[in-house]
């Protein structure tokens, strides 16, 4: 009699170890599913955000464009009045100036810190991950710990110092862009995108804001004399 309760016992006990592991499978399975299933949704939300980028950069260009041609309409209406001509001529001006980044500009964006426990850690390349990243989302101003970032800026690794503008910046290394905050957040934060990369080793925030402040890069660092200007021969 007890040899056949015994047996029942480990029968039972069989059995329940059996269930146990085919529980843990199916929980396992479950969980594995559930993953996938959130990667091919963020996935499918970043090829979203991609495709509504480039949307808007589309619209940009359109408006662009419309915006040089209702500049030439001026220009050729005010042919005969030289007040008028001076006036577009000036507001041409200083809107090139800010377009070449030689005056202060303000706007809303995002703040990128780089923590400075980490900032051993950061490397050039880093940065231009980041900034790169920003322009894509059509970053209209950008600057790192308050040096303007234009197209001829170098940012790159020197000894234990990140040069920018041929300058020493000192950590924590800040990166202000003048944005729309909410694509440069999406962006910045996309699934295998630059944060997800660059956070393996250095900590990394971003942060919203309403009144971004750029300063203005130093006239002495936009060289033209090696430059020539390629007359029109039509």
């Amino acid at each position: 009699m007890k040899t056949k309760r015994r047996s029942r016992n480990i029968s039972i006990a069989v059995v329940c170890v059996i269930l146990g592991l085919a529980l843990s499978w199916q929980f396992q399975s479950i969980r594995n599913n559930a993953k996938v299933m959130t990667l091919e949704n963020q996935k499918k939300d970043d090829l979203v955000v991609k495709i509504l980028n480039e949307q808007k950069n589309n619209e940009n260009l359109r408006a662009k464009l419309n915006e040089l041609q209702t500049q030439l309409s001026k220009f050729e209406n005010a042919r005969g009045n030289s007040d008028e001509n001076l006036k577009l001529l000036s507001d041409e001006i200083q809107k090139l100036k800010t377009v070449a980044g030689l005056t202060k500009v303000k706007g809303r964006g995002v703040i990128v810190t780089f923590s400075k426990d980490d900032a051993l850690s950061v490397e050039d390349d880093d940065l231009l991950f980041v900034l790169n990243e920003l322009r894509a989302t059509d970053a209209q101003a950008l600057s790192i710990n308050d040096q303007r970032i234009i197209d001829t800026s170098e940012v790159r690794g020197a000894g234990g110092y990140i040069n920018v503008n041929g300058r020493h910046v000192l950590p924590p290394y800040v990166i202000k862009a003048i944005v729309d905050p909410d694509d440069a957040v999406n962006a910045l934060n996309m699934v295998g995108g630059v944060f997800e990369q660059i956070k393996v080793f250095v900590d990394v925030s971003v942060q919203k804001s309403d009144n971004i402040e750029i300063p203005p890069i130093g006239e002495e660092l936009i060289k033209t004399d090696k430059l020539k200007v390629v007359e029109n021969t039509k």
